[in-house]
């Protein structure tokens, strides 16, 4: 592995050793969850995406962001899933990969819906919010891991009523989350006419 490989993998794992040794972010994930999974069963569950770097492998927050998901559809927290994001980082559209995963997690393609144009987490929140009232949802939540609810609570009085779940990062419990996934082929969610960030 060169130097530049070896440094993209652990500024992938950076915010987990971050969020794992905050005493504060747990505290605020367990008030949060607390209001929140009051709410449950949600019509739908807002999945943020995550690039994929198809030569850079593991993935820990897509790892952990899937497997969340699939928790809480398992356990009926949530009836449907959106997952959110484009091909803005990567060729890869995010909300397209994270379908395609869903299917090899046995997730139902039938209560999966994608929102494929939200460059950012801001945009994740309210065009997938968007969607999710077009569908007939109402009661709905943005599901992700702590590292991003620390600073997407932020954008949720841009979308009123939208929850936000996430798994504790105590590093006892975070760790089943940060699991790999099953295999999968990324090609469907390969975009042709991607065009790398600089260039736009």
């Amino acid at each position: 592995m060169n130097y530049v490989c070896a440094m993209k993998r652990l500024l992938l794992f950076l915010p987990l050793l971050l969020l794992l040794t905050s005493a504060d972010l747990k505290s605020r994930v367990e008030r949060s969850n607390k209001k929140y999974f009051a709410r449950a069963p949600f019509d739908a569950i807002i999945v943020p995406g995550y690039p994929y770097y198809k030569e850079n492998a593991p993935f820990p927050l897509l790892e952990a962001r899937m497997n969340w998901a699939k928790e809480l559809y398992d356990r009926g927290i949530a009836k449907n899933i959106i997952f959110s994001g484009g091909a803005i980082h990567t060729p890869y559209a995010e909300a397209q990969l994270m379908r395609i995963i869903a299917d090899t997690m046995d997730i139902p393609l039938e209560h999966i819906f994608i929102e494929e144009v939200a460059p950012h987490s801001y945009q994740n929140v309210t065009y997938s919010n968007k969607l999710a009232k077009k569908l007939g949802f109402k009661n709905i939540a943005v599901a992700t891991d702590p590292f991003q609810f620390a600073y997407m609570t932020l954008f949720l009085p841009s979308a009123p009523g939208v929850g936000i779940l996430t798994f504790s990062p105590d590093s006892s419990e975070a760790k089943k989350y940060f699991q790999p996934l099953p295999y999968f082929d990324p090609r469907d969610a390969f975009a042709k006419d991607f065009v790398e960030p600089k260039k736009r």
